[in-house]
């Protein structure tokens, strides 16, 4: 099937409905796509790991520069009282602790944290933990489900365009926040319901690649519950409900999704202080820190199917976050096991999957593809470059499969991978980017340009539209004024994951030790996608089979397509 974005999710939870036919939103890891600057502050924080301070001295020693950022509240009687945080003062966020202790829950008046949340709905509600003093998350609830018994589909049809409170997709309960960490940083993230049956079905939590790619492109523009429509950076007169289009092929017609906009610096995301996440395994941490909040939050889909999704970068994000919950998970069940006990409910995550999109898992695997994509049919389509180009080309693809994996995966060398990097890209990579060409599709033109479009025009009503007041003030998401313009990709974080060789890293062995662990992968990928292409993902997933039978001599294939 070709110029076909495979609905993963239908797989996994075997969704009817066909997906929309879209090229593989995938992200060009080297184009210049502009800065963020958030201001910083005069002074630098405390060190949230040193261990000489217990987590009442962490927030003390906070207090005094965390003035408008809500970080995590001490432990102490006085301030864990709910009644204390209500009358903590006009405009102050109303603070909970996790896991909510019954009292707790009488004195807010409330049964669930769910239910606290949506009685101050438009109010951002402060949730701490007491296993991550470091780490809190600011949530409030855009809209709640509607009472109407009919069909989403149909309720969709006349929704109304004037309610100043609806975003996206009023069919459904949604909310938004931030993951705020005690050194500054603060990842913004959007949750909404299943249309279909919430209490039963998966939770799926997407993020978009890059490195640096807001998921708002995959909420906004892939399959999510309203798309943003191209009006050529015009911005829609009305509330924010009247900038979309309800999106009646969305992955939360049967899933429960999370978008996320990780690492900080990506899309909503901010750091205060300048500090930044320029590798995977520390982005896992705060990936896994803000599920545990979540489940723990959001108790009524802690037994629900997990998945962790993502496309493009995601091929490097998504085996690493899943092997840190999954580590998580193993460690848990240990402890208790020795203390003789069993694990609390609200401890594990029900991890069952990942699912990966046009994946960049080994660069030394996908760099070679862009011969095969733009040299031979094997892309689909007649061959796009000269002879005499491609002759070039082909004698580069065994030294640059070679150099890549000698100097950057096997063992690294900071300026031999470099310059293993910068060698075989102009070499294999720039001759096709220099067509003009498309390289998400590679049957069309980039019509849009590269930067910061990514070839399509869509792009800028989607900065558009979150840039508008109404909008960001309605998600709770920074100000412009304190964050600057929203920019589709970020190029600071893409440059901080290259040099930190973090775009290095071959995964298919976390892949593999998923897999043997019991954790389903569905790798999918669209056929005319240059960057991330199938020649590339195809190979990757010969050596992780090679690599699990390696592991595990009695183990087959895991499903190669």
């Amino acid at each position: 099937m070709r110029n076909v974005a495979l609905s993963a999710l239908a797989a996994i939870v075997a969704l009817a409905t066909s997906a929309a036919a879209t090229p593989a939103a995938t992200d060009y890891l080297d184009m210049p796509i502009g800065r963020r600057s958030p201001q910083l502050p005069t002074r630098a924080p405390p060190n949230a790991n040193d261990r000489r301070l217990g987590f009442n001295s962490q927030i003390e020693a906070a207090a005094s520069y965390l003035d408008a950022y809500p970080g995590p509240a001490s432990s102490s009687s006085s301030a864990s009282s709910p009644m204390a945080n209500a009358a903590a003062g006009a405009g102050a966020p109303l603070r909970v602790h996790l896991p909510l202790d019954p009292a707790d829950a009488n004195a807010f008046a409330a049964s669930s944290v769910e239910d606290i949340i949506a009685r101050n709905r438009g109010q951002h509600v402060v949730l701490s933990h007491r296993d991550f003093p470091q780490l809190s998350v600011r949530i409030k609830q855009l809209g709640s489900r509607p009472k109407a018994t009919s069909p989403a589909n149909n309720f969709a049809s006349r929704l109304d365009k004037s309610d100043p409170e609806a975003f996206c997709d009023p069919t459904v309960t949604s909310w938004s926040g931030y993951i705020d960490t005690l050194d500054g940083k603060s990842l913004f993230f959007y949750f909404f319901e299943s249309r279909n049956d919430p209490k039963r079905d998966p939770v799926v939590l997407w993020t978009n690649g890059g490195p640096g790619c807001s998921s708002s492109l995959g909420l906004f523009q892939e399959h999510g519950p309203c798309r943003i429509p191209e009006r050529g950076g015009v911005v829609s007169d009305g509330p924010p409900i009247n900038g979309t289009q309800w999106h009646p092929q969305s992955w939360n017609s049967r899933a429960n999704m999370i978008y996320i906009d990780q690492p900080v610096g990506v899309g909503f995301s901010y750091s205060r202080y300048g500090v930044h996440s320029f590798n995977t395994e520390d982005a896992a941490k705060d990936i896994y820190r803000f599920l545990r909040i979540f489940f723990s939050a959001f108790d009524r889909f802690r037994d629900n199917d997990f998945h962790l999704s993502g496309e493009s970068y995601g091929g490097r994000y998504i085996p690493v976050f899943a092997s840190e919950v999954e580590d998580r998970n193993a460690h848990i069940r240990h402890a208790a096991r020795k203390a003789g006990k069993k694990p609390r409910r609200d401890e594990l995550i029900n991890l069952k999957s990942i699912i990966v999109g046009n994946g960049l898992t080994d660069v030394s695997k996908q760099m070679s593809g862009y011969y095969d994509m733009s040299c031979t049919r094997r892309g689909g389509v007649a061959p796009i470059l000269p002879i005499e180009q491609c002759k070039r080309m082909s004698s580069w693809v065994p030294r640059c499969e070679r150099w890549l994996h000698d100097h950057c995966v096997a063992t690294y060398s900071a300026d031999l991978c470099r310059t293993a990097r910068d060698t075989c890209s102009a070499e294999l990579e720039d001759p096709y980017m220099m067509t003009g060409m498309n390289p998400y599709d590679i049957t069309d033109d980039c019509k849009a340009g590269i930067s910061p479009n990514l070839c399509y025009a869509v792009m800028e009503d989607i900065r558009a539209y979150l840039d508008r007041a109404d909008v960001r003030e309605l998600l709770g998401a920074a100000p412009v004024e304190e964050i600057g313009r929203f920019q589709t990709c970020n190029d600071q974080v893409a440059m901080g994951f290259i040099n930190d060789n973090d775009a290095a890293q071959d995964n298919g062995l976390n892949v593999a030790l998923l897999l043997e662990r019991g954790i389903k992968a569905l790798i999918y990928v669209g056929d005319l996608d240059f960057i991330c292409n199938w020649v590339g993902n195809k190979k990757n997933g010969r050596s992780t089979a090679k690599t699990q039978e390696r592991h595990s001599p009695t183990a087959g294939s895991y499903g190669q397509q």
